[in-house]
């Protein structure tokens, strides 16, 4: 009985902690962690990135396939991201078509490496789903990443300076990487 309710408890935390569709974290625990990584950060003095993802012309594609076909799209962006981080980088979903990347003992120029890579590897190669009649197809997406690095700051502070430069980067057209305090081009 005691194991059965222990069992019971971790899948209720984790039904908690993760987002339905992706199986990443969900944003609340983006957050939490956040917090707890800065702390870290702030006591030994490490680097700390994130990569805000954005998913290009989400909303176009979910009036073409619907919201399931999308929900796959979702998954698998969810699965070929997680293959391309390290086992100690965090992933979760912050939105609707939004990823957010944390990268401990990371560098800014790593994380614009990485995001090159994910622009190539993850977005470069076609999704495969069904359309609204059920009928196979190769979709390709693109995506744009905002980056900033924590230098110890509050994760609220750095969350809105990824968000700004996930909008300069959208302004810069599809596939676009901006890095938060960089003068757009």
């Amino acid at each position: 009985l005691h194991c059965e309710l222990e069992h019971l408890r971790e899948m209720a935390l984790l039904e908690l902690e993760h987002d339905p569709v992706t199986g990443v974290f969900n944003r609340e625990a983006m957050l939490s962690i956040l917090f707890r990584e800065t702390d870290r950060v702030q006591r030994l003095r490490g680097a700390l990135c994130v990569v805000l993802v954005g998913v290009d012309d989400f909303g176009h594609w979910q009036k073409q396939l619907g919201t399931e076909s999308c929900d796959v799209l979702l998954r698998e962006i969810a699965i070929r991201t997680g293959q391309m981080l390290r086992s100690y980088d965090l992933l979760g979903r912050m939105g609707r078509d939004e990823f957010l990347i944390a990268l401990p003992g990371c560098s800014t120029i790593n994380a614009v490496m990485l995001a090159e890579r994910l622009r190539m590897d993850v977005f470069g190669e076609p999704f495969a789903v069904c359309d609204r009649r059920g009928e196979g197809l190769l979709v390709r997406l693109s995506a744009s990443f905002g980056i900033t690095a924590s230098r110890g700051r509050s994760p609220v502070v750095v969350l809105r300076e990824a968000e700004g430069a996930l909008e300069l980067a959208k302004a810069g057209g599809p596939d676009s990487i901006r890095c938060a305090g960089e003068l757009p081009q």
